[in-house]
């Protein structure tokens, strides 16, 4: 078997790893990671107990995959080695806390905000719990509408959206911290937990109470992984990575979004280009993939489509686009809707009840 070896520098620690304490790891301890993405310096971004850390490998890995990690060095330099499958059918159970958390991680890692919120949305009363009300009431209003939806919203949103919630308290923006979805999603995680305590444990309530809890824990370990994501790779390049909630009438949806600046061509002649990718899944539009790209004041937007409808439906939009494009004097390169497969779409809920969408010529 082909071995993988895993190795983190303490710059990396240091700079990238959020206090990751790597010096409770214990040679010869395995560990359960989740290889959550693939950085474009091929760098690999793992998830381990509920930690998030970047590390160098010699092999390539598989986004999504799950390996099974042996601690064969620590110190200032950690060597992780992957364990064959032989080795880990005689590895004994894990039984400890710690590592019925780093499997929960894995398992979580998954998590939507639309999943949390089209439950809040459809419980808001039924604990009983004034604080918890409240709590869900404030996720559920930071939502982007579909039916209003601004350009300023979408500001603000990104602010709100937990990508800053670090930078904030380092800059002694507390109050815009605290009312990050970051803070929100700890404070809801931590009162549905306290509310289950107080239920017996065969209880209904006590059982969705920890999904709820749950759940917010899943979408904190995805901010966290967003974080990492929205490191700059090097100083020509900023990145940010981030998923946002959409409310289309009375259902919510994600919008995975990733929005990247580049600084291009010789010194004193650099020009900027902006990238914005979002992702999303709607009622009778199904996936869609929307590449968006300015350069020198002219934007090109692609739209990359499951279904043919999709595309038709779009494409005869595309004037109307258009020109409020050239009311906000924006110079307009290309506009396009394309047919494209998608393998890796992640469906909804086929239980949930979905809203019409129109689109207008």
């Amino acid at each position: 078997m082909e071995e993988l070896q895993l190795t983190l520098t303490p710059q990396r620690v240091d700079q990238r790893n959020f206090g990751i304490m790597l010096t409770n790891w214990r040679v010869g301890q395995q560990l359960n990671a989740l290889v959550v993405a693939i950085r474009p310096d091929s760098s690999v971004l793992l998830s381990v107990g509920g930690k998030q850390f970047v590390a160098t490998t010699d092999i390539p890995v598989q986004q999504g995959s799950t390996l099974r990690l042996e601690v064969k060095q620590a110190g200032p330099e950690v060597v992780l080695k992957q364990v064959d499958q032989g080795q880990t059918q005689q590895a004994a159970p894990r039984t400890d806390a710690a590592g019925r958390a780093a499997d929960n991680a894995i398992a979580l890692s998954s998590a939507r905000p639309s999943a949390l919120l089209n439950q809040l949305a459809a419980q808001p009363a039924r604990f009983g719990s004034p604080d918890l009300q409240e709590l869900a009431r404030e996720l559920l209003g930071r939502s982007l509408k579909a039916d209003s939806l601004k350009p300023g919203d979408l500001r603000k949103a990104l602010q709100s959206s937990g990508l800053f919630t670090e930078v904030d308290l380092a800059s002694g923006q507390t109050r815009r911290a605290q009312q990050s979805s970051k803070a929100t999603l700890s404070q809801l995680q931590a009162l549905a937990l306290a509310l289950a305590d107080e239920q017996s444990e065969e209880a209904v309530e006590s059982r969705v109470l920890r999904q709820i809890a749950d759940k917010a824990g899943g979408l904190l370990n995805g901010i966290a992984q967003n974080q990492l994501a929205s490191l700059p790779v090097d100083d020509n390049a900023a990145r940010w990575v981030f998923t946002l909630p959409l409310q289309l009438q009375n259902h919510f949806h994600d919008v995975r979004t990733v929005i990247e600046r580049e600084r291009r061509g010789p010194q004193g002649e650099e020009e900027e280009v902006w990238r914005a990718s979002l992702s999303l899944d709607l009622p009778r539009l199904g996936a869609v993939d929307i590449r968006v790209q300015m350069v020198r004041g002219a934007v090109s937007v692609n739209f990359s489509c499951e279904n043919s409808t999709s595309s038709r439906v779009l494409n005869g939009a595309m004037s109307n686009l258009e020109q409020r494009l050239m009311l906000r004097e924006i110079n307009v390169d290309r506009l396009a809707a394309e047919v494209t497969a998608r393998s890796d779409v992640q469906s909804e809920d086929p239980n949930s009840s979905h809203g019409g969408l129109s689109v207008d010529a």
